[in-house]
């Protein structure tokens, strides 16, 4: 059966996460209903990542497989003319038999918004967390450069998530939007995540850039211990960014 992959942009506050449960409003599950009256198969949609509930998506990928072949650009007009509102299918591409936007995939990337400034906005606050206490920006681009490399995450795990607990992070940083005063975004790349890692990581350099924390009680979590070493942030600030694949993957 042809296969496919969907590049997914999505608004999570209205969704419970990514995984289809029996009676909840989530991504895959309304997926897997346009799917339906789109093609009239019942079409399984596997992601690369089960985002929480809240969290939003710019880079999520979903594929699936049919009986037969269609238009691609015909396709994506039609299923986008059907998803509920708050999901947006942005790419659709031809992929090899067996293709598994999980364990195919090279990287992830998330980026985390915070908004840092003496008032909340109300534009902003789905979509980025508010923090009024002042982040030293300094310190926090020197937290993040301690994040990059392999080291053991336990510290950051939130609940059981199998025993390695070890990831390499590729990159880690803090940038500014430059269009909204006091408004930025963690970027974290790895291999892969654990259960909430990200929400717990961000919280961690945000506790050290604003003097609730140190640089050296970052390094001694980052070579293991028990967790959570920190709250997980809320979810609303956070956006799967990018999921990057081999070229080989795919057929056109």
């Amino acid at each position: 059966m042809p296969s496919y992959y969907m590049k997914v942009e999505y608004r999570g506050t209205n969704f419970q996460g990514f995984q289809k449960q029996p009676g909840l409003q989530t991504i895959q599950g309304a997926i897997e209903d346009s799917l339906l009256t789109l093609t009239g198969e019942d079409v399984r949609v596997l992601g690369a990542g089960r985002t929480d509930a809240g969290v939003h998506a710019i880079g999520q990928v979903a594929s699936f497989s049919v009986s037969k072949s269609f238009d691609i650009q015909v396709f994506q007009r039609s299923l986008n003319a059907i998803l509920p509102r708050g999901i947006s299918v942005s790419e659709v591409r031809k992929v090899k038999d067996g293709f598994d936007p999980r364990r195919d995939a090279i990287w992830r990337e998330y980026r985390y918004f915070i908004l840092n400034r003496a008032a909340p906005s109300p534009i902003l606050e789905e979509y980025a967390f508010f923090y009024q206490k002042h982040i030293n920006r300094d310190i926090l681009k020197d937290a993040c450069r301690l994040v990059i490399g392999t080291h053991d995450f336990s510290a950051f795990k939130v609940g059981p998530d199998g025993k390695n607990t070890v990831r390499k992070i590729i990159r880690c940083q803090a940038e500014d939007m430059g269009c909204f005063e006091g408004l930025f975004y963690i970027t974290v790349r790895a291999n892969s995540f654990m259960y909430k890692m990200v929400r717990v990581l961000c919280r961690a350099l945000i506790d050290v850039a604003s003097g609730r924390s140190s640089l050296e009680a970052l390094k001694k979590n980052l070579q293991g211990g028990p967790g959570p070493c920190a709250q997980p942030l809320p979810p609303h600030g956070l956006f799967l960014w990018e999921v990057s694949y081999p070229e080989d993957v795919f057929m056109d």
